[in-house]
């Protein structure tokens, strides 16, 4: 059992691996100097040469590590060592390529705003270190410093004794001199003005005449050199430092990719302009180190992409991958331990307490994250069940953690845990009522109340997340006057740190210049962008918007952007308010209160704007009405209504997640609904079940030969046809098109029920066998061109599919390359394509013929009807050469391959490569089914089903390779970024883990590791394993059929997977058993 004083102690530990950017302003008394000393030492010289001259500008540092490694951490520990010793820090959150100025001089507009050592502020500290030097009587220095109101007299003072200290900046930068005071000062309008300038917005032209401000307006690259310049002044060195640059390039190339651009032009157009910013940036600026953040591969990719070569510029430092010592990794745990225990003044039995220090022996082969993982872990181990086990390895394994039957006497009292969630009910209904929350959509009060509530908002809303396995977190309450009020973050992919973001802020305020600086700068710091739909912007207001011209016009480009307006109804900030004073208050039962009565999740507001249990967003932000009026708090929106109106007579009945099991080894996923069952686990023969719900956010087994991949995969199609869900199979190996077969006789390795199972498979199950490019089979192809009818009357729609066509036909027709002849013949491609659709004609070889005679008029270039001519021919040859392009064999529309016939449950379609003999010829043909795929299930969605279907890749490296691309790379990330919204669910299999896409992997929920035997795959596993928060011990010495599985609910697990189905023998069938299934009726055998 476990002593109070040992609860207290453990319940005072709260972990937070994954840091922020905002976690860099806060105070850490965690950093363990040793862990990062080398790279923390290279910035800390360039510093100090920033420091001692004005006139070099000092290379800066490029610090790379991996995703783990402790990059954020470490430039929290330069900044409070930088501002210990009188310099400044700017941290910069680069969201585009496009917006690189921006992005700086709204950073340092921010930055202004942090806590500093001395004055408060950067921005006083600044201040106050400067007008000393200009000679400025007490009273100017103190209004100039923010200490007093500030007059027009004052602030002429001040310019003209800054124009004496140093004429060349003086006048330059005097009105971002201006700006800089009337943003620190005491007057909010006054502070608009200043604001306004800083951030290259016109503002209101009285105002700023008002206070000396000329006319001319600043570009956001002029407001960074003044700041540099004028903080510069003072002799303190500045630090920039560049973070958050994976996370854009991760966003970006998802987006190029579904718009199917080629990857490396892509890259070259996002990062080309950020490498060009970076190298100006050190050019621009005094007494400034520039530092950047980055994954190894982002920086490899920058240097490529700059105009001028960004590494002569730039010092690269990397941090260790692992832990360099078993010392360092028990110097990290027992500072973070030290700093818990310090609040309940709880004295540990050894510093690292209840972690073993034998246990850190395993610390080297971990990263620092992935250790305090593995740490919180335990510590929430012991909390859970009532009892203190010093843990003794830190790698899993089956001494790491007692089993769950060892303790399950220790589980609580049911009657016991329910009266504790009816305890919280009605202590959140008390505060619910008590709350005030007037100050936070007040205009004077908004900065300062709206931050904490959102936080608190979007912390509950993440904890009630947890039975879903996705990663969330938020940003923490910002510093003074912040362009964004709250940040949610979804971890798509912890290894490229690939992120979804949805960005909030308030704007109360009345007046029209004051909302427009406040929606651009928000725009600016979300980086919304329509190109980027993984950055979400939510203003919210709950009054009308004012009606100027400048703010029309800036509300309209946020719309057409992408953002969302939306009411924020008091009944949501009283229940976020609630939920603040309940984090503070120490309660056990709280996260599991918080699972089964989901108050965040169940706000209008949160319903509307952030993902739902599918990973859709709700149908409509609550707006505000016509007459101005908030929402109304009726029984809707009643915070009240959603847990706590149903406790009375027992849980609650609402629409709530379930709780993950209580026992960890039995990982049947409770989440409602249908569920597959895929084996045991291996420690106490517990039944393994996947939701199929689950599976719209794909599956992935990584696994080699004889690791027991191609049952797992056939088992995993047969379930979910007999829970009628069809399926698609890419069949690479011959090893899949018995999907349809009987077992002569029952397998010995057949489990309780499944010869019923398999009866039930076979009887309600049609599989057909599809042979594409041959026609002795069942011949398979699609039609290169769409039917563009429909798309006429839609000209956003009209002019995507008619780019699509054109990015396919350009390499049939000798066009892709960037010669002046290919871009000339492309651009008559396009012409003549678009005349061709408009008039209603259709099919691929009308189009050849079209081009052989063009029309008069249909293109302006001068040579149109020659290329015209070669462009046809081109066609022609390549609808020859290869059957497939011209349109052989039945049009491969997906409604036919997953529609069973009347009296059927489901349809398998085995799609067979044996017709297709060469990587090229199959990657060709994967990407016209991808794309013919992704365009059918936007037109026939799931809806209330679980899941509409199964798409099943074996040997994916070959179709969407993690390095180079293929034909198919940028349609299979494309479907497995959007296919989840529609109920698509998508199967990987590889026997290379490193070898597949990372946005492929990266969003597959699901994950299966299995028997690998090359050192370098293994290690490969391990270290995907390690992203996702897992261990893979064994890897190399499972048996056929053992997996490691992680998904939605459950970390990883070792499971034995059933046999399957249907006959699987050890031979795969020869290609001309394969043609003989296909060309029978159903695809069956015999």
């Amino acid at each position: 059992m476990i002593s109070d004083e040992q609860r207290i102690a453990l319940e005072a530990v709260s972990f937070n691996p994954a840091v922020t950017p905002d976690d860099v302003w806060r105070p850490s008394p965690h950093n363990v100097p040793e862990l990062h000393e080398k790279v923390a030492a290279e910035i800390l010289r360039g510093v100090a040469r920033a420091r001692t001259d004005d006139t070099s500008m000092p290379l800066g540092v490029a610090m790379q590590g991996r995703a783990g490694a402790g990059k954020t951490h470490l430039l929290g520990a330069v900044r409070e060592r930088i501002q210990r010793d009188g310099g400044y820090f700017f941290l910069v959150d680069m969201v585009s390529g496009k917006t690189f100025w921006e992005s700086v001089a709204l950073a340092l507009v921010e930055g202004m705003g942090r806590a500093h050592v001395g004055w408060g502020t950067q921005l006083k500290t600044f201040l106050r270190r400067l007008t000393p030097q200009l000679g400025l009587p007490m009273e100017v220095r103190d209004a100039v410093a923010g200490a007093q109101p500030v007059t027009r007299a004052q602030l002429d003072t001040f310019i003209r004794a800054l124009r004496e200290r140093d004429r060349e900046v003086g006048r330059d930068a005097q009105d971002t001199a201006r700006a800089l005071v009337l943003h620190g000062a005491t007057d909010f309008e006054a502070q608009d003005v200043g604001y306004a300038h800083l951030i290259s917005e016109p503002g209101d032209p009285a105002a700023r005449a008002a206070w000396g401000l000329s006319v001319a307006i600043r570009t956001p690259q002029q407001v960074v050199q003044d700041i540099s310049r004028l903080m510069a002044l003072t002799l303190d060195p500045t630090v920039i430092a560049v973070d958050q640059l994976d996370t854009l390039f991760a966003q970006t190339s998802t987006s190029l990719l579904n718009h199917h651009q080629g990857l490396e032009d892509g890259q070259a157009k996002m990062l080309g302009p950020i490498a060009d910013g970076l190298l100006k940036l050190r050019d621009i600026t005094r007494r400034t180190l520039v530092v950047v953040s980055c994954l190894p591969d982002t920086w490899v990719l920058m240097t490529r992409s700059a105009p001028t070569p960004v590494g002569d510029r730039f010092r690269t430092s990397t941090l260790p991958d692992r832990i360099p010592t078993p010392e360092i990794g028990q110097a990290i745990v027992a500072k973070r331990l030290a700093a818990a225990f310090a609040g309940p003044r709880f004295v540990p039995p050894h510093p690292t307490w209840p972690i073993a220090p034998a246990a850190f022996a395993d610390a080297p082969t971990l990263t620092p994250r992935a250790l305090l993982r593995r740490v919180d872990r335990h510590i929430a181990w012991c909390r859970d069940h009532h009892e203190v086990v010093e843990l003794d390895r830190l790698v899993d394994g089956a001494d790491s953690t007692p089993t769950v039957r060892a303790v399950r006497g220790a589980a609580g009292d049911p009657t016991t845990d329910e009266r504790r969630l009816h305890e919280l009910d009605a202590r959140f209904a008390e505060l619910v009522e008590a709350a005030d929350v007037s100050a936070a959509v007040d205009p004077a009060g908004e900065d300062e109340h709206m931050p904490p509530l959102l936080a608190a908002g979007l912390a509950a809303w993440i904890a009630e997340q947890a039975p879903t396995g996705a990663t969330y977190k938020y940003d923490p309450p910002p510093g003074r006057k912040p362009a964004l009020h709250g940040r949610l973050i979804e971890v798509l992919d912890e290894a490229t740190e690939n992120e979804a973001h949805w960005c909030f802020r308030a704007i109360a305020h009345p007046n029209a210049v004051a909302v427009t600086a406040r929606v651009k700068a928000a725009c600016t710091l979300a980086g919304l962008d329509r190109d980027l739909p993984q950055r979400r912007l939510i203003l919210l207001r709950n009054g009308p918007w004012p009606t100027g011209k400048r703010t029309t016009e800036v509300l309209a480009g946020f719309d057409a952007a992408g953002g969302l307006r939306c009411a924020v109804p008091e009944a949501d900030l009283r229940v976020f308010a609630a939920l603040r004073v309940m984090a503070t208050e120490p309660s056990t039962a709280l996260q599991e209160w918080l699972v089964a009565r989901r108050p965040a999740s169940g706000t209008e507001l949160f319903r509307a704007v952030l993902p739902g249990p599918d990973g859709t967003r709700g149908a409509a932000p609550p707006t505000t009405p016509d007459d101005g009026e908030p929402p109304s708090g009726g029984s809707d929106s009643d915070p009240t209504n959603v847990p706590v109106a149903d406790v009375a007579d027992g849980p609650s009945t609402g629409s709530t997640a379930a709780p993950v099991p209580a026992d960890p080894a039995a990982v049947a996923i409770s989440a409602g609904g249908p569920a597959v069952g895929l084996g045991q686990t291996a420690d106490g023969g517990h039944p393994f079940t996947v939701p199929l719900e689950s599976l719209r956010r794909h599956a992935v087994v990584f696994a080699g030969s004889g690791s027991g991949k191609t049952v797992l995969i056939r088992r995993l199609v047969e379930e979910c046809a007999r829970e009628g869900v069809s399926a698609i199979v890419l069949d690479p190996n011959n090893d899949l098109a018995r999907l349809g077969d009987a077992w002569p006789e029952p397998p010995s390795g057949w489990g309780p029920g499944d010869a019923e199972r398999a009866t039930d498979y076979l009887a309600h199950t049609e599989v057909v066998v599809w042979t594409p490019r041959v026609t002795a089979g069942r011949p398979l192809s699609f039609q290169p061109l769409p039917d563009f009818t429909s798309l006429r009357d839609w000209p956003d729609e009209f002019d995507q599919a008619v780019r699509s066509a054109v990015e396919a036909l350009a390499p049939r027709a000798g066009v892709d390359r960037s010669s002046r002849l290919a871009q000339q013949g492309k651009a008559v491609l396009t012409e003549a394509l678009q005349a061709y659709a408009r008039s209603g004609m259709v099919g691929l070889p009308g189009f050849t013929e079209f081009l052989a005679d063009l029309p008069e008029g249909v293109s302006r270039l001068t040579r149109a009807g020659k290329l015209a001519e070669e462009l046809a021919e081109a066609l022609k040859a390549a609808m020859v050469t290869d059957p497939l392009f011209g349109g052989v064999g039945a049009p491969a529309d997906p409604g036919l391959l997953l529609t069973p016939s009347p009296g059927r449950r489901a349809r398998v379609s085995v799609i067979s490569f044996v017709g297709l003999t060469s990587d090229q010829e199959r990657q060709s043909f994967v990407n016209q089914l991808q794309m013919a795929l992704f365009a059918w299930i936007k037109r026939h969605p799931a809806g209330d089903r679980p899941l509409g279907g199964l798409f099943v890749m074996d040997e994916a490296q070959t179709l969407a390779p993690s390095t180079g691309t293929t034909a198919c790379t940028a349609s299979s990330i494309a479907l497995a970024a959007q296919a989840r919204k529609y109920g698509l669910g998508l199967v990987f299999a590889t026997q290379a883990p490193k070898g597949l896409h990372n946005q492929i992997s990266g969003n597959a929920t699901t994950q299966f590791f299995g028997l690998l035997n090359a050192p370098a795959q293994i290690d490969a596993a391990r270290q995907l394993a390690e992203a996702k928060g897992g261990r893979l011990p064994d890897i190399g010495l499972l048996n056929s059929g053992e997996f490691y599985a992680a998904g939605e609910g459950f970390s990883f697990v070792k499971v034995r997977t059933p046999l399957c189905l249907t006959h699987h023998p050890k031979a795969p069938l020869t290609p001309e058993e394969v043609i003989a299934r296909a060309h029978s009726n159903d695809g069956r055998s015999g």
